[in-house]
């Protein structure tokens, strides 16, 4: 009997240790995805019920191989809502989990610029890599979230607009 226990003790302990070893995919994902874009108001209830059922298209996609389908690779990959005024956001994949990449404000912009510069550290990406990634965000910020309904970024129509005078 006691040795029972011990071995059941030894497989429960084992079973709580183990790690997960499903693969991330797109589909596996997307309900995160999904919710999130509900907590920060991008989505109704209905909408997200139907990208969910797969009624509408979601899109989430490859930053740079516009990837859509099977397994996820380590790597950075943005989704939105296929909406005119939708604000986009990004994901990091890195061994098999994800972190979202908030930038709807400026203080997530800035946390998105570190983590993706510790990101891109981590997986050796060269310069011109991290460069092109880095613009993304800051694009995506100024010309989609920053204001959403003008779709574009305002300092370039009443701020400074070349180089001619900058040292």
């Amino acid at each position: 009997m006691k040795n029972i226990i011990i071995y059941m003790l030894f497989f429960s302990f084992m079973s709580c240790k183990s790690q997960n070893t499903e693969k991330l995919t797109f589909d596996s994902i997307k309900y995160d995805l999904i919710n999130f874009l509900v907590s920060k108001n991008e989505l109704d209830n209905t909408r997200a019920n139907k990208l969910k059922n797969g009624k509408d298209k979601f899109n989430l996609s490859g930053l740079f191989n516009n990837r859509k389908e099977g397994d996820l690779i380590n790597g950075i990959y943005s989704f939105s809502v296929f909406s005119s005024h939708s604000r986009g956001y990004f994901i990091i994949v890195e061994n098999n989990t994800f972190t979202i990449l908030d930038i709807s404000t400026r203080v997530g912009l800035d946390k998105a610029i570190k983590d993706v510069l510790d990101f891109s550290e981590r997986s050796k990406y060269c310069v011109s890599i991290s460069n092109e990634i880095i613009t993304r965000l800051i694009t995506v910020y100024y010309n989609k979230n920053k204001n959403p309904l003008a779709g574009f970024d305002l300092n370039c129509e009443k701020g400074v607009l070349n180089t001619d005078d900058l040292p």
